[in-house]
């Protein structure tokens, strides 16, 4: 399992699903991520992956979830021999911890050309005038 801390936000890349079930992570994708006034974006390259195959899930109200799987790449032809094999395949897992509210109601994803794209609102924070006695 490896964790990187940022001042705002924690990420973990790790080698079991939060289910229990043991799976291996065979590729890490690579992920920026950008802090912009009152949003969080996240672009994860995911070259090959259809977004069929990609679950983004919010646990509770701060925590990312991104797992999928990218298929081996395989030739119709019988006998095959690899000469070189640099592109990475199979399951992958990341997670995105924020240490602000999130305004759930209005998080949005795309996937355009082969990177996935999410926008994580930051929730206003509401005043509440409260009456002194």
């Amino acid at each position: 399992m490896a964790k990187r801390d940022y001042p705002f936000l924690e990420i973990e890349e790790r080698e079991n699903y939060s289910s229990g079930i043991s799976t291996h992570v065979d590729w890490k994708p690579r992920a920026n991520i950008i802090e912009a006034d009152d949003l969080i974006v996240v672009e994860i390259e995911l070259p090959g992956v259809n977004k069929k195959d990609v679950s983004i899930l919010l646990q509770g109200h701060n925590e990312l979830v991104i797992k999928g799987t990218k298929p081996q790449p395989r030739l119709d032809v019988p006998q095959v021999t690899y000469h070189l094999f640099e592109r990475e395949f199979g399951s992958f897992y990341k997670r995105v911890h924020v240490d602000f509210p999130l305004d759930t109601q209005k998080i949005s994803s795309v996937m355009d050309n082969g990177v996935l794209t999410i926008k994580l609102p930051r929730k206003k924070s509401q005043k509440i005038s409260v009456d002194i006695k």
